[in-house]
C-alpha cells in the first residue's frame, strides 16, 4: 500500500465522518430533511439507491487524499455520490468527473444533475445517459483514462462485471476502484475475481465511528447467512459495504489461465 493510501486510512478512521467537510450547502440539505427536490420542486425521499452520508464522506476523503484528475462513476440516480466526488475534485482545485446513469430522467427525473447544477459543480462534470454496456466501450475507443472509478450501476454479476471489464482497460497503473454494495453476493464475487485474476490489491477502506458495532456483526451475519459456504472471507469481514482496490500492473496472464473465485 502507498503512503499517500496509509496516510488516506489512519486520518479518515481518526476522525468523525459525521463532522467531515465533505459537504456543500446541497448536501447538507439533502441529509438533513432526507429529501430531493425536482425541477418543479417535489420532494422525494431519498431511497436505497442513495450513497449514505458516511459512504459519500468517505469518496470525498479519498478524492481529496489522492488527487485524481479524472474519475468516473456508474450509476448516478440522485447524485448523491456526484456531489461527494465532484465536490471533492473542486476543493481540490482540478479534476473531471464522468457519470453514467441509463434511468437519470425516466426514473429519477433527472434530480441528479439538477443536484450538481445547484451545487455549481457542472462545469467540472460530464454525463451520458445511456446503459453502461453501451457508454463504456464508447470511451475505451476514445482512449480514455481515469484515475480513480465507482462501481455502483445495475448489482447483477454480469452487468458488475461488464462494468469491471471496461474500466480495467481505462484506470491507469496505480489508479482505484471502489465497488459499493459488497453486501450483495453478486457484488463479491465480483470483486473476488479481480481480486483472485486480476493485478488488483484491496484497501480495506477506513471504518465510519457512526456505524455501531451491532450493525457491523448484522452486517457480518447477513453476508454469512447469504452464502455460508462462500469462500470469500476477505470481503465479508469488510466493516463497511465498499471495497477499495488498487491497481498494481498490467494484466500478464497466459492464454488458459483461469483461478476460481
Amino acid at each position: 500500500m502507498s503512503n499517500k493510501a496509509a496516510n488516506f486510512i489512519e486520518k479518515t478512521n481518526q476522525k468523525h465522518l459525521s463532522e467531515h467537510e465533505a459537504t456543500n450547502e446541497v448536501i447538507q440539505e439533502i441529509y438533513r430533511s432526507g429529501l430531493v427536490r425536482d425541477a418543479q420542486g417535489s420532494t422525494y425521499p431519498h431511497d436505497s439507491s442513495s450513497v449514505t452520508f458516511q459512504a459519500g464522506a468517505l469518496l470525498y476523503a479519498f478524492v481529496r487524499e489522492m488527487k485524481p484528475a479524472k474519475t468516473i462513476e456508474i450509476g448516478m440516480a440522485y447524485g448523491l455520490s456526484s456531489l461527494f466526488i465532484c465536490q471533492a475534485l473542486s476543493d481540490n482545485g482540478s479534476g473531471q468527473h464522468t457519470a453514467i446513469d441509463p434511468f437519470q430522467e425516466k426514473v429519477y427525473k433527472s434530480i441528479g444533475l439538477l443536484n450538481l447544477e445547484r451545487a455549481n459543480l457542472k462545469e467540472i462534470f460530464r454525463f451520458y445517459e445511456s446503459p453502461s454496456e453501451v457508454a463504456l466501450p464508447q470511451l475505451v475507443s476514445k482512449n480514455e483514462t481515469f484515475d480513480f472509478a465507482f462501481i455502483d450501476g445495475s448489482h447483477l454479476f454480469d452487468n458488475a462485471f461488464v462494468d469491471f471489464f471496461f474500466i480495467d482497460r481505462m484506470i491507469e497503473e496505480g489508479g482505484y476502484i471502489a465497488v459499493d454494495d459488497i453486501w450483495m453476493p453478486a457484488v463479491r464475487k465480483v470483486v473476488s475475481f479481480i481480486l483472485k485474476s486480476k493485478p488488483y490489491d484491496l484497501m480495506r477502506p477506513p471504518y465510519s465511528p457512526d456505524t455501531s458495532f451491532m450493525l457491523r456483526g448484522a452486517r457480518l451475519g447477513r453476508r454469512i447467512l447469504q452464502n455460508p459456504l462462500g469462500r470469500d472471507w476477505t470481503l465479508k469481514l469488510i466493516p463497511e459495504n465498499i471495497a477499495l482496490l488498487k491497481k498494481t500492473g498490467q494484466d500478464q496472464r497466459s492464454w488458459d489461465f483461469h483461478r476460481e473465485f
